[in-house]
């Protein structure tokens, strides 16, 4: 198919009613790097504060590889997903030892640090350094299944590579940042995945899916397996205004991250005595919330459950875990997992109600 001319009511309506995002003001890479790195898992609303605060603290290549990676994962915290950041770190120590500092300018030399895929690859180098590599994500197969009337399942290699072949043809007739930048602005503001708004798609005299009125049916995707359920004890030790945490390794979802300590039971309840398989002795546990925290990640769903113990632990073995004892005090400036952020955030709400009813 020849592709010129094509999405040229897409590049007008891009100039005129793309949104003004601090990211596409700029052609630095790593700059680029990092936005499409938090916007991968990340509304645009929420990582636009966390873009701004990332370059406040890491504004170059440089400053952040020489960061300490607790540092990174602290700044990332909330944002979930945490392999980013670290990958992210990763990256830019590569970036520092073989590249002498200077962001690489080819598709295939940034592909190949850590955390890059074909998708992000694609995005620095068109945004960039105007290379033509089409950005594939899901907000594009969207928009190219409804426009092409593409009706195999868009989350397979087969499709993938249908779109690849096709897109890339189509980019070698425009501004490769600005037709990436394009199809995903169409995909986020108007191609969305329910009720798109067709009436005013620039694409819609194009578009199979529109004249097919098909749209609501596409993109076709292949089912999710359902979210596998865990419930989850974390036992708050505390002494001498002091607790104790374990960091959790890198086989983990929440990688280098800090927690309480803590095991999957296959029970709501939990019997009082020795938590063996984390090696720590303790007794007199009480629940330190009512109601379980129930917290939802991509494939699993957690049902926590919060022990509050006074008294110092007798720690057996470590599990080759990181176990540290930390001032309360020092809590904020350690990287934390949502769900232990959330349980604090109640304990504190819960002091200050008990402060204001003795007063």
């Amino acid at each position: 198919m020849d592709y010129k001319g094509f999405f040229d009511e897409l590049m007008e309506y891009y100039q005129k009613q793309g949104r003004n995002l601090p990211w596409r003001d700029s052609s630095n890479p790593y700059e680029i790097w990092v936005s499409e790195i938090i916007l991968q898992q990340t509304r645009v609303n929420q990582g636009l504060q966390y873009f701004m605060t990332f370059l406040r603290y890491f504004p170059t290549v440089k400053s952040l590889a020489e960061a300490p990676r607790d540092q990174v994962l602290k700044v990332w915290e909330g944002l979930g997903y945490y392999s980013r950041a670290i990958n992210m770190h990763h990256a830019a120590q590569r970036i520092m030892a073989h590249h002498n500092g200077v962001f690489p300018n080819t598709y295939d030399d940034i592909l190949a640090l850590k955390g890059i895929g074909d998708y992000t690859a694609a995005a620095i180098s068109s945004i960039a350094f105007g290379l033509p590599h089409a950005a594939i994500d899901g907000n594009v197969k969207r928009v190219f299944s409804r426009i092409f009337k593409y009706q195999e399942p868009i989350d397979t290699a087969a499709a993938f590579a249908t779109i690849k072949h096709e897109l890339n043809a189509a980019i070698q007739h425009y501004p490769p940042s600005m037709f990436n930048q394009a199809m995903m602005e169409l995909g986020a503001m108007v191609c969305t995945p329910k009720n798109p708004n067709c009436a005013q798609c620039p694409m819609k005299v194009k578009c199979g899916a529109f004249a097919a009125k098909v749209q609501d049916q596409l993109p076709v995707k292949i089912p999710k397996r359902k979210a596998v359920e865990e419930i989850r004890h974390y036992f708050h030790i505390e002494w001498d205004q002091k607790v104790l945490l374990l960091q959790r390794d890198d086989s983990s979802i929440w990688k280098g991250l800090w927690e309480f300590p803590n095991c999957i039971s296959n029970s709501a309840d939990f019997n009082v005595g020795s938590i063996d398989n984390l090696g720590i002795s303790i007794q007199n546990m009480r629940l330190a919330t009512h109601t379980e925290l129930v917290h939802k990640l991509t494939h699993k769903t957690i049902f926590a459950h919060f022990w509050y113990i006074s008294g110092m632990p007798s720690i057996i073995v470590n599990q080759n875990l990181e176990v540290k004892e930390v001032s309360i005090s020092s809590l904020d400036s350690l990287a934390l997992h949502r769900l232990m952020r959330k349980y604090l955030q109640i304990q504190e709400h819960k002091q200050l109600n008990e402060t204001k009813d003795r007063t």
